[in-house]
């Protein structure tokens, strides 16, 4: 395997945390919001709600967060950034300001959802998907009205359970410059403690193997909350693992001190 494909597995592939079943099947178009947005959009399916946290109103330095929470009915569920065996992860495409630019989601850690023989990463009940806003020097706060600025997102998302259903909306939100926007600091909170989170000492004596169409992984730097405890895995990048891979059956692990092992079965459409 090509050492490129080797770096993405070692640096960027890795989530680990604990488990949990999947859909897929025929689509339908779901509904799309009108020209008046604001910032919830309900479905059959999901509401979804434009969310800002902004404690010390907008500009240079501060700290300021957009994000799209979206609730799922019972049984419905949407995508991570890699869907796993089917399914398309959600997108947010903005329009804002001169001088805010937003960044890429932070996707908290998914779920394996299985059906059958397919298995995919997505969430099931409320998830809230942030994204970090940047204040360049080209942004002018308004210095006439009522002080505020105009974020504006066009999402799209599948929606799952044994039929798919693609859905869109369009959302918006007026930001107070100088005021504060804090009221769903709980909700920012819970999403990015619900973040992966870094490697104690970048897993250094951590080792990629490939032999065959086996992945050998020796890992060291986890938490020490997690040793001892069985762990998932989720690969940032699609066909790389097999998402369907079961646990104890396709793929083992163990634990030796604070070296966690694992042997999992790459997948034959990887690069």
């Amino acid at each position: 395997m090509p050492y490129r494909l080797l770096s993405r597995l070692f640096f960027a592939l890795l989530f680990i945390a604990a488990s949990a079943s999947w859909t897929g099947a025929s689509a339908q178009f779901g509904p799309k919001s009108g020209a008046n947005a604001g910032s919830v959009v309900t479905t059959p399916h999901v509401r979804a709600e434009l969310m800002a946290h902004a404690p010390e109103g907008v500009g240079p330095g501060q700290p300021l967060w957009l994000g799209l929470q979206i609730t799922h009915q019972p049984e419905w569920h949407t995508y991570w950034k890699n869907p796993g065996d089917s399914g398309l992860p959600t997108e947010l495409t903005w329009t804002l300001p001169a001088g805010l630019d937003a960044g890429d989601i932070a996707w908290p850690v998914p779920h394996t959802i299985r059906i059958g023989t397919l298995a995919n990463h997505g969430y099931e009940g409320t998830v809230l998907l942030t994204v970090p806003l940047q204040v360049g020097p080209s942004f002018k706060a308004p210095l006439v009205g009522n002080g505020t600025v105009d974020v504006r997102l066009h999402a799209t998302w599948l929606v799952c359970r044994v039929e798919c259903i693609p859905e869109e909306g369009d959302f918006a939100l007026q930001l107070p410059v100088r005021g504060s926007t804090a009221l769903n600091a709980a909700a920012f909170a819970q999403s990015q403690a619900d973040q992966p989170v870094a490697l104690l000492g970048d897993g250094q004596g951590s080792q990629v193997q490939v032999q065959g169409d086996r992945l050998h992984l020796s890992v060291r730097g986890l938490p020490a909350s997690a040793r001892g405890q069985t762990l998932a895995l989720f690969a940032e990048t699609p066909e790389v693992l097999v998402p369907a891979a079961v646990p104890g059956k396709d793929w083992t692990q163990a634990w030796n001190g604070d070296l966690w092992t694992a042997d999992l079965p790459l997948s034959p459409q990887r690069g």
